[in-house]
């Protein structure tokens, strides 16, 4: 109970601040971009919209998140807070992944127009973006200031998502496919491309990053809420 009080208070906060109208807002320019796009490109560019808008645009937004949430000082409230740090953790996850499931199943089904996979698209979106928005939050604990995240975020994200877009292209190794961003590439593509066979190693690959992103943001995140607002429960 405490948990879904949890993601109820956080999806409240994203349309106190404005969050939901973002998403609508690029959501909207997504589908006009698809629109206009040859039926050719078409695919590929639904793929990589995906990728790098609703799937691991939370990956900022979190951060954001996290940083106001410390600018009013919530997280020194933190010492008579009855959640746990993963649950606070995934209700931050999991709320902003919501979104970009609506998000991204909307660009589809107006922007392409087709036959689309729509609930393997829905699990593989809802899948990376909770995997982003863990690596977003960790690296927000680091961060002083909104500013000082975007500075520090950049890299992290370029080197994550240069992975899938040499893989879209053609350029593949091994080691590449490790990474969370080309599972989740393999994974949109399969669902928006009919022609492409289901990746199922790549599944399996994004949820061992789950589950070792959950384990490391737990560590993480509950000494930052400590060190903030002393010890929870």
């Amino acid at each position: 109970m405490r948990f879904l009080n949890a993601l109820k208070n956080d999806f409240r906060f994203q349309i106190k601040y404005g969050f939901y109208f973002l998403y609508a807002f690029f959501t909207v320019v997504y589908i006009a971009a698809l629109l206009i796009t040859p039926s050719e490109y078409k695919t590929l560019a639904a793929s990589f919209i995906i990728l790098t808008d609703p799937a691991m645009l939370g990956i900022f937004f979190i951060g954001g998140i996290w940083l106001l949430e410390k600018g009013e000082g919530l997280h020194g409230f933190w010492c008579i807070s009855p959640l746990r740090p993963i649950e606070y953790i995934l209700a931050k996850a999991i709320s902003l992944a919501v979104l970009s499931t609506i998000s991204a199943d909307l660009i589809v089904l107006i922007g392409m127009g087709g036959a689309v996979h729509l609930v393997r698209l829905s699990f593989s979106v809802f899948l990376g973006a909770v995997v982003f928005n863990l690596i977003g939050l960790m690296i927000a604990s680091y961060a002083r200031s909104v500013n000082h995240y975007m500075l520090i975020v950049c890299l992290p994200t370029a080197f994550l998502s240069m992975p899938p877009v040499l893989t879209a292209f053609g350029i593949t190794h091994p080691l590449l496919e490790l990474f969370p961003g080309t599972a989740l590439w393999h994974m949109i593509a399969g669902t928006i491309d009919v022609t492409r066979s289901v990746n199922s190693l790549a599944a399996i690959v994004l949820i061992l990053w789950l589950g070792l992103l959950s384990y490391f943001a737990n560590k993480r995140i509950g000494t930052a809420l400590q060190s903030e607002g002393g010890q929870g429960a």
